[in-house]
């Protein structure tokens, strides 16, 4: 399935929620969108876009490249995030927290292994 198309469905399950809770947002008049502000009228306005855009680049990314390159990325983000806090915000860090660490970097290398011999 096309990645836009994909993306249009996921719009359409969510179209009716998305009626019913501004149908409330109006009702109980606690509309900010409005043209007296127009700054947050733009903020809101821009809420979509930026919500759709990226979610359309990542699933586009996953089409391109493949679910195992995009699952490492959600090991590297962590253990990056990781090594900020605990080198540059002194973040503290226990044994429990190591061994995790460890064990999850040693199954991501089995995976790692596994997937170069098998191509």
């Amino acid at each position: 399935m096309s990645t836009d198309i994909g993306l249009f469905i996921e719009s359409l399950f969510i179209l009716p929620f998305i009626l019913i809770v501004f149908y409330f947002i109006t009702q109980n008049n606690v509309n900010d969108f409005s043209l007296s502000n127009p700054i947050l009228m733009l903020i809101l306005m821009m809420a979509g876009p930026m919500t759709v855009i990226p979610l359309f680049l990542y699933v586009r990314g996953v089409e391109l490249c493949g679910l195992g390159p995009t699952g490492m990325i959600f090991y590297i983000t962590p253990s990056l995030q990781f090594i900020l806090g605990y080198f540059l915000f002194n973040e503290p860090f226990n044994i429990n927290q190591l061994v995790s660490f460890i064990l999850l970097w040693i199954a991501v290398f089995i995976y790692l292994k596994d997937l170069y011999e098998n191509n």
